[in-house]
């Protein structure tokens, strides 16, 4: 009897439809909030923004992305358009839930961005401001992939899964010629760091044939990312020099980046200010040196003198160029830097920086914006005068409170007496408030009115660092903080100034003179003086009249233009200013003829011997000259 064998017969999986753009767009959004509690479940962003098409994503820079952050207004902006051409439509939760790191681990803000940006600028000093946003791109991915997939992995990412589908992409993506475009070294030695990270087998990730040297480097990175985790603002400079002859050898092989052809530059727009108010996207902290700018790398002397070799030029088993690999600068700081100055950035150094860091900002408003930092941790309180009596307030009745006014003026009590509902603008009332004279005597802070010398022997404040303009600065702030007005001169030769004309609260206007520059003759702006106290009438707050400046200040006694003598003009106005008058000049030689007439009139002669001196000056004055 024979036996027939029956061999049922297996038919292939069902391949399922791509999904539609309605239906990919829905997953994205639907994904979001898993991705946010992927960090922590308190994490709060606004919802992605997300294009279909590169032509919707054109305008914001996204056109190829895959995914990017823009870290001025928090948004994140994804790319569904490349996010099919890689493949990867079921790689939500691990492309927003990288994003959403950069949001709160790396850089986690500007001022760290724009750290990271100058260490990596100061080693790559000589190659463009692209290459080190580049690198701050990788270290930070390397950085957040590592948080999200560690060794072993853990929540269900599967990040290592994003970069198997990159790296498919990578090896069909054709450049402009029609060719299959090389990996460059930088992606090599990147791919292969991440083999390391999550113990994978070797061409994983990485492309084929990378040798011991891709190897070790990659294995030196990989521990530089897990020792660095919990500080990893402090292994950028080490990254960057790892790093360094990778990004030579690609430059100098004019070898388009791996990484950028991908779509992979989510943090690059990072700094970029979507519109609006520029300077307010501004980062604070950044004319001061970061830590990573100013210490040495201890041990790593090692790793700077094996970045090249004396080979002749031309490619070796690998198809790697021989060409000797310039060392990285020296970034180490001289003993001569280690002082105050040395430890923050001239403010033309300041300027280059948020250039670098995408921020389109006029000249002068970068130098302003300097100058106010500089001053912030100066500041002191300014000198107040006593009056008679506060003015304490007194109930003087009621009337009616509407939706759009303060929830606090509501008097709820006088609202229910009126009507048992409350109805707004129809029931409710707030109190009314008038002031009488109180017990107590008050304290009125006194008006600033500061002339600073910018004559062409002063340095220019948008250059160099110009204690003129900082301490002006400082002096300046600290009387609008006290609530006090302040009038603004800035003065050079005859008829070369440039003031607010009048007391003024506004901050942005009084520092913009201050920091200006004129570069002309010497001849104190008598003319500005006179007509600011010829009106000036008794029940207006006392006044304190700053002068800065050298040696050249003695114009002040020379007649004006209408041939009305300097002292007399001095007198009038420190009668009518009646908050006194203090000179801080820069003056080292003794018998200066002009003191004594100028100390006669009722002027505080200060003598500095430099001019970083003004600081300690700006400071003190108000403490030593109005102690109340």
């Amino acid at each position: 009897m024979s036996e027939t064998v029956l061999m049922k017969k297996t038919r292939a999986a069902p391949v399922p439809p791509p999904l539609t753009d309605g239906d990919l767009l829905k997953r994205w959004e639907d994904t979001w909030q898993a991705a946010l509690s992927v960090w922590s479940s308190f994490t709060m962003l606004r919802a992605p923004t997300f294009f279909r098409e590169d032509a919707e994503a054109k305008a914001d820079g996204m056109a190829g992305e895959i995914a990017a952050i823009r870290l001025v207004d928090q948004t994140v902006m994804v790319n569904l358009n490349t996010i099919r051409g890689l493949g990867i439509e079921d790689k939500a939760l691990e492309v927003l839930a990288h994003e959403i790191g950069h949001h709160v681990f790396v850089p986690a803000n500007m001022t760290d961005s724009a750290r990271m940006f100058v260490i990596f600028k100061r080693v790559y000093s000589t190659l463009p401001a692209n290459v080190s946003h580049m690198l701050g791109n990788l270290y930070g991915d390397l950085m957040i992939n590592y948080r999200l997939q560690p060794s072993p992995p853990r929540d269900g990412l599967d990040i290592a899964g994003v970069y198997r589908k990159l790296k498919e992409s990578a090896e069909r993506k054709k450049d402009a010629s029609g060719k299959i475009a090389p990996a460059s070294d930088v992606w090599k030695v990147y791919t292969r760091t991440y083999e390391f990270l999550w113990k994978l087998r070797k061409e994983t990730l990485a492309p084929e044939g990378l040798g011991d040297d891709y190897d070790g480097d990659a294995r030196l990175i990989s521990e530089l990312i897990k020792h660095f985790s919990g500080d990893w603002l402090k292994g950028v400079k080490r990254f960057a020099y790892i790093m360094y002859k990778y990004v030579y050898q690609d430059e100098d092989a004019k070898r388009q980046q791996t990484f950028v052809r991908l779509g992979l530059s989510d943090t690059e727009r990072a700094c970029g200010c979507a519109g609006g108010d520029v300077l307010g996207a501004v980062p604070d902290g950044l004319t001061a040196k970061s830590d990573g700018e100013l210490s040495d790398d201890d041990g790593f002397d090692d790793l700077i003198s094996g970045m090249g070799d004396d080979e002749d030029d031309g490619p070796d088993s690998t198809g790697r160029s021989k060409r000797k690999v310039p060392e990285p600068p020296n970034t180490a700081p001289t003993k001569e830097g280690i002082g105050s100055r040395g430890q923050f950035r001239e403010p033309f150094e300041y300027a280059e920086l948020l250039k670098g860091l995408g921020l389109n900002l006029k000249a002068h408003e970068i130098t302003t914006r300097y100058y106010r930092e500089r001053a912030l941790p100066y500041l002191i309180p300014f000198p107040q005068q006593r009056a008679p009596h506060t003015m304490e307030p007194l109930a003087e009745g009621t009337e009616s409170w509407d939706a759009g006014d303060a929830l606090d003026n509501l008097d709820v009590m006088s609202s229910v007496l009126r009507s048992p509902v409350l109805i707004p603008g129809v029931t409710t009332q707030q109190r009314v408030y008038g002031l009488t004279p109180g017990n107590d005597p008050a304290r009125v802070p006194v008006d600033l009115d500061i002339y600073v010398d910018c004559s062409g022997s002063m340095p220019h404040p948008a250059t160099t660092i110009s204690y003129l303009a900082l301490a002006a600065a400082i002096l300046a702030l600290s009387a609008l903080r006290a609530g006090a007005r302040v009038q603004a001169t800035l003065w050079s030769g005859a008829g070369q100034f440039e003031t607010s004309g009048g007391f003024i609260r506004d901050e942005a206007r009084t520092l913009g003179i201050v920091t200006g520059y004129i570069a002309g003759g010497t001849a104190f702006p008598l003319n500005v003086l006179r007509e600011t106290y010829r009106n000036r009438k008794p029940g207006d707050p006392p006044a304190h009249i700053v002068i800065i400046s050298d040696d050249g200040v003695d114009t002040i006694l020379n007649k004006d233009e209408k041939g009305t003598l300097g002292a007399k003009i001095c007198a009038e106005a420190l009668a009518a200013a009646r908050g006194g008058a203090t000179m801080v000049l820069n003056i080292s030689y003794n018998n200066w003829k002009a003191e004594a007439p100028l100390s006669k009139l009722g002027f505080q002669i200060n003598r500095v011997t430099n001019w970083e001196q003004l600081v300690s000056f700006a400071r003190e004055f108000a403490r030593k000259t109005y102690e109340i």
